[in-house]
């Protein structure tokens, strides 16, 4: 008797290769883009494919760990690295915008600005940059806070505190405060999204007037 076997098998086709962050491996490892398309059989022999690809994965070329092709488009040290250069950049203009809030500029603030930039930043502040970031801040009409409302979101508690008490510091450092940097003040620990009595804790510790109500 004779006895026909057929059916059916995926069979992988590699379809693409880059650079992409592996989860597993927790860095940025070469993959292949892998095709499964299934193939009609007789007897076990792949004969033709049935159709179009059913499927496609990645896999990572260290760990051979295999994930779903949206994991090309992630990248959390990229996005990392990002916020980072963002987060620098905001910082170091609000720290010369508040020293600025009173009109002039003097040699203690720009001291304490370099060295809050440094705590921030854990790098220093370039001296060639501190000329051209005080004069792109002169000619920035925007208010401080609006420099920190779009890195504020993916910061802690403790990096707000941290800047918030930084530009505090820039403020006090010609010996005194006026109206104009309290008002600043303010203005960035709301944009900080630091709840009022957090703000008002940090405030009293740095002798600055309190916040009463949120800015218009």
């Amino acid at each position: 008797m004779f006895f026909l076997v057929w059916g059916s098998r995926g069979r992988n086709k590699e379809i693409g290769a880059g650079e992409f962050y592996c989860p597993d491996c927790d860095d940025h490892r070469g993959y292949k883009k892998i095709a499964v398309t299934r193939w009609f059989t007789l007897y076990w022999i792949p004969i033709f494919p049935m159709g179009k690809p059913v499927g496609e994965y990645v896999e990572c070329g260290t760990c051979k760990s295999t994930f779903n092709e949206r994991v090309l488009s992630m990248d959390p040290k990229a996005a990392a690295e990002k916020f980072e250069a963002a987060f620098s950049i905001a910082a170091k203009r609000v720290m010369f915008k508040m020293a600025l809030a009173d009109g002039e500029i003097d040699q203690s603030e720009i001291d304490t600005i370099t060295q809050a930039f440094a705590n921030i930043a854990k790098r220093e502040i370039d001296p060639a940059d501190i000329a051209a970031e005080l004069e792109a801040a002169k000619d920035d009409p925007r208010p401080v806070a609006d420099y920190l409302r779009e890195v504020a979101p993916g910061m802690n508690d403790t990096g707000k505190e941290l800047v918030l008490r930084s530009a505090i510091a820039v403020a006090k450092a010609d010996g005194h405060i006026d109206d104009s940097e309290i008002a600043e003040m303010h203005d960035l620990a709301f944009a900080l999204d630091l709840p009022k009595a957090y703000a008002n804790g940090i405030f009293m510790e740095e002798g600055v007037t309190q916040i009463t109500k949120r800015a218009a």
